[in-house]
């Protein structure tokens, strides 16, 4: 079977996600940062949480302390958020305590998108819409930071596997990108900018499948696991 294609029998072939340890294992994706629209964008991604006792990023990409994006999980409060802080006014959109993800043994599809010009920032949870906040900040800068499963700044690792990230210049819908419940291809929705399979079964290298040629780096040797979507 071909990594990250259709298979023979027209399904999308997953074969690989990555498993980190939750304490010191990660991606760096700063060629990606660059690339990202502070004011109008999507993150997806397909993850499976272990237990937590602190927050544990998914994505953040960061300007400076008063511009950054973040898609993460807050341990002591029991929720996913979605976190848009533009010129220094920090807002979130929040998957509620009452959807339980934290080692509930599934992957799930965690959705952000943010639109300054909607004044909109949702959060997206199995393609339903979950959260959505408005009064947002007017991002400033250029994006130079971009890790996967952690938060330079504080550690925040993620705990549990990760698959299928990607990211837009524009707002996607979500029912496109949890798709019945399952991973399909994204190549060729207008506005992709990174597009992280992780596919590749062995090595230090995510391969970006964009296009950009957005390539990340493991960090610590997250181990790559057929336990997927």
């Amino acid at each position: 079977m071909k990594l990250g294609v259709t298979s023979n029998n027209g399904i999308y072939a997953n074969n690989y996600s990555l498993d980190f340890n939750g304490s010191t294992q990660s991606i760096t994706v700063d060629t990606l940062a660059g690339d990202i629209n502070g004011a109008l964008g999507t993150i997806s991604c397909w993850c499976k949480l272990d237990t937590v006792s602190t927050s544990a990023h998914i994505l953040r990409a960061k300007v400076d302390s008063n511009n950054i994006l973040v898609l993460f999980y807050h341990a002591s409060s029991n929720e996913f958020r979605a976190l848009h802080k533009g010129g220094g006014t920090t807002k979130s959109a929040v998957i509620a305590s009452g959807d339980t993800i934290e080692n509930d043994g599934n992957f799930h599809n965690i959705v952000m998108t943010w639109s300054e010009a909607a004044d909109e920032l949702k959060i997206y949870l199995d393609g339903t819409l979950k959260a959505t906040t408005g009064s947002l900040g007017t991002f400033s800068g250029t994006l130079t930071e971009a890790d996967i499963a952690q938060n330079l700044s504080n550690g925040a690792y993620w705990n549990g596997k990760i698959s299928e990230v990607a990211v837009f210049t524009q707002v996607v819908s979500a029912t496109t990108l949890y798709s019945g419940g399952n991973p399909s291809d994204l190549t060729g929705i207008t506005g992709l900018v990174g597009y992280y399979k992780f596919e590749e079964g062995s090595g230090t290298s995510a391969i970006d499948s964009s296009g950009l040629a957005n390539t990340g780096t493991l960090v610590n040797a997250p181990t790559y696991t057929t336990d997927t979507p």
